[in-house]
C-alpha cells in the first residue's frame, strides 16, 4: 500500500505544479505561487525519503501507513489553505485519504485521522486565503470546471488503489486456498501413516503367535492339533482383515470416510475383535451410552484396541489378575469410556510409549491412540484408580440430536 500511495505522490506533485502554472498563465488568477511551489517541493522531498525508506526496509507496518496519510492530509490542508479553503473545488480531495485509512488501517487509526480530516476541514472554514476573482471568466463556471478535474482524479486514484488492494486479497485467498489444500493433504498422509503404523503394530500380536507356533511345532516331529491350526487361521485371517483395511482407505483417499455408529455397539464391537487376539484376558462390562450416536473415523477404532491392549499390558507388567474393566457414559454431548486396569498406575504411564516398551508391543501404540482420538476432536487422559492401578479415560463428542435424525 506505501509503494502504491509513493507512486501516487509522484503524480499528484507533477499535476499540482501544473494546475499552479495553469492557473496563473492561462486564467490570469493571483494566486500565492511561492507557498504553494514551497509546499508541493516540500512533498516531493519527503515522497524521495519515504522512496528510500521502502526501499531499504520494505512497506513496514501500519504505523508507517498512517504516517504516509498523516502527510497528505497535512500536505492538502495547506495547500488548501492558500488556495480558497473551502471554496476550492478540489476540498473534497480529504476523502481520499480517510477512504484510504478505512481500507488499510486498523479502528483506531483510521477513527483518529476521520477526526483529524474532520477537524481541519472545519478550520478551514474560518482560516483560508480566499481565492481571487477572474476577470472575464464565469467564476462559477471554472468552479464547476474544478470539481469536474477533481471527480476524475478521485475515481483514477480510488481505482488505481482499491483494484491493487482487491488483487493483494485474491492473491492472499488463492494463498490462504492452497495452504488449506497442503493441509488437508498432509493430514489425509498423516492419517495413513497412522492407520498404517496402528496395522503395523497390531499385526505384531498374531506374527507372534504365529511364531511361537512355528517353534512349537519344528520342536516337536509329530503333527500339530486341530486347535493350533485353528488357532494360527483365525491369526492369519485377522492379518488379511487389518491389511484389507489399510488397503480400502488408501483407496478412499488416505482420510477415508467417517461412519454414524451406536456409541455402545461401537465400544462392544471393538471389545469382541479384541479378545480374539487377547482370549485370555477377562473383561467386565458397564455399557450405558444411552442409545447416543458418535462419528467414527477410521482410526478411531485402531485407538480402542491399542488401549486395551495396553491396559492388559499394564496387568501383566504389575502381576495383577488378567482382568480388566470397560465402562461408557454420557456427560452431555460427549461419551466417555473408561477402561481401568491394575497396573502401576498413571504415575509409570507418563511417558506415551513407556509401558509398551516393556510389553510385547512394539512401542507406538499410546502415540497412534493419542494421535487418532485427538483427529477425531476427542481427548485422553489417565487417573490414578482407588485401590491401585490405572483408569484410562477417552472422551469423544458425540453427535446432536437433530445430526442423529438426519
Amino acid at each position: 500500500m506505501i509503494q502504491i500511495l509513493v507512486y501516487l505522490r509522484y503524480l499528484a506533485v507533477a499535476g499540482q505544479c501544473l494546475a499552479i502554472a495553469f492557473v496563473v498563465q492561462r486564467l490570469g488568477l493571483a494566486l500565492p505561487v511561492a507557498p504553494l511551489l514551497g509546499i508541493s517541493l516540500g512533498l516531493l522531498a519527503f515522497n524521495l525519503a519515504s522512496h528510500l525508506w521502502l526501499r531499504r526496509h520494505g512497506e513496514g507496518g501500519a504505523r508507517a501507513l498512517a504516517l504516509q496519510l498523516l502527510i497528505d492530509t497535512l500536505a492538502l490542508t495547506a495547500l488548501l489553505y492558500w488556495s480558497g479553503g473551502p471554496a476550492n473545488p478540489f476540498v473534497s480531495l480529504y476523502l481520499v485519504p480517510v477512504a484510504l485509512a478505512a481500507i488499510a488501517l486498523e479502528i483506531g487509526p483510521m477513527i483518529g485521522l476521520t477526526v483529524l480530516t474532520a477537524a481541519l476541514y472545519t478550520w478551514l472554514l474560518g482560516h483560508h486565503q480566499p481565492l481571487p476573482h477572474a476577470h472575464g471568466e464565469d467564476g462559477f463556471g471554472l468552479h464547476v470546471t474544478g470539481m469536474w478535474v477533481n471527480f476524475l482524479l478521485s475515481a483514477a486514484i480510488m481505482a488505481v488503489v482499491l483494484g491493487r488492494f482487491m488483487a493483494i486479497v485474491r492473491d492472499q485467498r488463492r494463498r490462504l486456498a492452497a495452504a488449506r489444500e497442503r493441509a488437508m493433504r498432509d493430514e489425509s498422509l498423516l492419517a495413513l501413516g497412522s492407520l498404517a503404523a496402528g496395522t503395523a503394530h497390531e499385526l505384531n500380536t498374531p506374527l507372534t503367535t504365529m511364531g511361537l507356533l512355528l517353534d512349537d511345532w519344528s520342536r516337536h516331529p509329530q503333527a500339530p492339533s486341530t486347535e493350533d491350526l485353528a488357532s494360527m487361521r483365525d491369526q492369519l485371517t485377522h492379518c488379511r482383515e487389518h491389511v484389507r483395511a489399510l488397503a480400502a482407505l488408501a483407496r478412499r483417499g488416505a482420510l477415508g470416510e467417517a461412519t454414524i455408529e451406536d456409541a455402545d455397539a461401537f465400544v462392544r464391537d471393538g471389545l469382541e475383535r479384541w479378545l480374539l487376539l487377547r482370549p485370555g484376558v477377562e473383561v467386565t462390562t458397564a455399557l450405558d451410552a444411552g442409545g447416543r450416536r458418535l462419528r467414527v473415523d477410521p482410526g478411531l477404532p485402531q485407538a480402542l484396541l491399542n488401549l486395551l491392549n495396553n491396559a492388559a499390558d499394564a496387568n501383566e507388567a504389575a502381576g495383577a489378575p488378567a482382568r480388566i474393566e470397560v465402562s461408557t457414559q454420557c456427560d452431555g454431548d460427549w461419551l466417555r469410556i473408561a477402561i481401568a486396569d491394575r497396573g502401576h498406575g498413571p504415575e509409570r504411564a507418563t511417558d506415551a510409549v513407556s509401558i509398551d516398551r516393556h510389553g510385547p508391543g512394539l512401542g507406538l501404540g499410546l502415540l497412534i491412540s493419542n494421535a487418532s482420538i485427538e483427529r477425531s476432536r476427542g481427548r485422553v487422559r489417565r487417573i490414578a484408580r482407588v485401590g491401585g492401578g490405572c483408569i484410562t479415560e477417552i472422551e469423544l463428542p458425540l453427535l446432536d440430536p437433530a445430526e442423529e435424525c438426519a
